[in-house]
Parts: C-alpha cells; structure tokens; sequence
C-alpha cells in the first residue's frame, strides 16, 4: 500500500507559474481501473481506493494567473477553468493525469500547450453565484476538438 501522506515536500527551485483559486469543486466518480488502464501513459499506474479507480471533474475560477515574479495583468491573467483527471502514480510518487484542461482564457489555452504540453482547450464558460448556490457551464469551442459540455450547480 503506498502512504499518499509522506510525500509532502516542496521541490526545489522557483514555481513556473502563480495563481490564485477560487469557487473550486471536486466531482469524483468511480470507474473500473481496467477501463481506465488504456487511457492513462503506460510507465505511471493508476491509484486505486479499494480496487476502484476515479474520475474527478474539477471546475474552478482563477485568477492572478502570470510566470513567477511578473505582475498580472487584470483581463489575461483570469479565466474559468474545466478538468477532467485520474489520480496516478509513478514509483511511488502520486500525481494527477489530466484527460482534459478547458478554460475560458484563450492565452491561458495557447501557452499551456505551447510551453506545457498540456492538453487545453478554448471553452465558452460562465460561473454565476446566486447565493447560496454556484452555476458553472462550458462548451468546448476549440477547433477540432472533439465536443465537451458541463452544466453543473
């Protein structure tokens, strides 16, 4: 059994990027690990909780988005944000695999895949606090991706 508690540390050297997050929720649904296997790079393995692998929708709003030690700048430095993940594993070492980033910001979209590799993608989206109660949606609007959307309270 690997202990996802010890493991805690900061790693060395300067953060890439800084940014602020907020109205962030964890949805998290099981899916039978050997469906999920494929999907997931071969060298890392899939953390489990009794046998069961999870899915997590994440959506969140952030801000303040900018490389370390430059100031933000108001309008490009925000953006909603959508992942789809797994939790993953590699020698021990958790981590997160992402099957998709949408995000409203559309440089944000460009330099997570430019620099980072990642797999973002252009979304229409729009929180709405209507208190008590939080409305996220989005819908993927990137050309030639394949279709996304997520309506969630």
């Amino acid at each position: 059994m690997m202990d996802r508690l010890s493991i805690r540390t900061r790693p060395s050297g300067w953060p890439v990027m800084s940014q602020t997050w907020d109205k962030l929720l964890f949805l998290h649904f099981p899916v039978a690990a050997d469906l999920l296997r494929p999907l997931i790079s071969p060298r890392l393995c899939l953390d489990t909780f009794e046998g069961t692998a999870w899915v997590g929708v994440t959506p969140f709003t952030m801000w303040g988005i900018r490389p370390t030690l430059v100031p933000s700048l108001p309008v490009l430095s925000q953006s909603h944000e959508l992942n789809v993940r797994t939790y993953v594993h590699m020698e021990g070492v958790p981590g997160v695999w992402f099957f998709s980033l949408d995000a409203s910001n559309a440089l944000a979209v460009l330099g997570a895949r430019l620099f980072f590799g990642l797999p973002y993608f252009q979304a229409c989206m729009r929180l709405q606090e209507k208190h008590p109660d939080i409305y996220f949606t989005s819908i993927r609007m990137h050309l030639g991706a394949p279709a996304a959307r997520f309506e969630g309270t």
